[in-house]
């Protein structure tokens, strides 16, 4: 056994040698990597139904759409789902506010303006600005 002994010390030290080498290491700096970027058709940023509006930030005609949120005078909407579909995607939607409740609206995407439909209604969005990312930066912003 106490041959063993000499053998158990001289590994431990060994063992203690690997440790305070990888101590005295620093480890590599992580690169950066980029956030989530919007696709070119992602919805994420401000409009108004008058483009005149777009720097009013007291305007009752704005929408505010943030990734999942989406923020109407009065009213804010968490998308509950969405359906691709052929020309434009249906959004069902729950809002809290005036209406509340679930609302169901179609969304089609042109250059510069965002067409809502809902039941009959057709409403014309004009683009204010344009979020790079969902990031919950516009989410209480009205423009």
């Amino acid at each position: 056994m106490t041959f063993r002994k000499p053998l158990f010390v001289l590994a431990a030290m060994a063992g203690l040698g690997l440790v305070a080498a990888c101590d005295q290491t620093s480890p590599a700096n992580p690169e950066p990597t980029p956030g989530p970027i919007a696709q070119d058709n992602a919805l994420n940023g401000t409009y108004n139904l008058l483009e005149s509006n777009c720097g009013d930030a007291a305007s009752d005609k704005s929408l505010v759409i943030d990734g999942n949120k989406f923020i109407f005078p009065g009213a804010s909407c968490t998308v509950a789902n969405s359906e691709q579909q052929v020309n434009r995607t249906r959004v069902t939607l729950s809002c809290d506010g005036t209406p509340g409740g679930n609302r169901v609206v179609d969304l089609q995407l042109r250059p510069g303006v965002l067409r809502l439909t809902e039941n009959s209604l057709t409403l014309t969005y004009h683009q204010c600005s344009k979020a790079a990312a969902s990031s919950d930066a516009l989410v209480g912003q009205t423009l």
